[in-house]
């Protein structure tokens, strides 16, 4: 008798659920909403019943759901920020950690830093070059 394998493992679903906001605000149904980005009614449920920057999106949206997308995108944004910034002041190290990851802020063990990068790429330059470098600055 063979043994069984154990089953693999899917990829977890990537929500976006700045579009399931966008939607939620232009009246869609939630079984449409599901639908469309592929996951339960459920889980828009437990987000909007649930999650309080979900819901602080969803009003925000509400707010500006007639203006211009630049506008939208704006609030969003600034939401966002605001969220981060909560997240870092609660002392949220997850989200610390990501976001150093994300903007490239710790560097791969083994990996130059930005600034050895640059000390290596200018300790190669001739005379002439780094004098040509130095005068590019802008002026103070």
């Amino acid at each position: 008798m063979a043994a069984r394998s154990a089953p693999a493992r899917r990829k977890p679903r990537q929500i976006d659920w700045r579009r399931v906001a966008e939607m939620l605000v232009e009246n869609k149904p939630v079984n449409a909403v599901a639908q469309e980005v592929g996951c339960s009614r459920s889980a828009i449920s437990r987000k909007r019943n649930h999650d309080p920057i979900f819901q602080d999106w969803l009003q925000r949206l509400r707010s500006v759901h007639l203006s211009d997308p630049e506008e939208r995108a704006a609030e969003l944004r600034r939401a966002l920020h605001e969220a981060i910034q909560a997240e870092i002041k609660a002392g949220n190290t997850r989200i610390i950690l990501w976001l150093a990851e994300r903007l490239n802020l710790v560097p791969a063990p083994g990996e130059a830093t930005p600034a050895e990068e640059l000390r290596g790429l200018l300790g190669h330059l001739s005379a002439d070059e780094l004098a040509e470098f130095e005068n590019l600055r802008d002026p103070a």
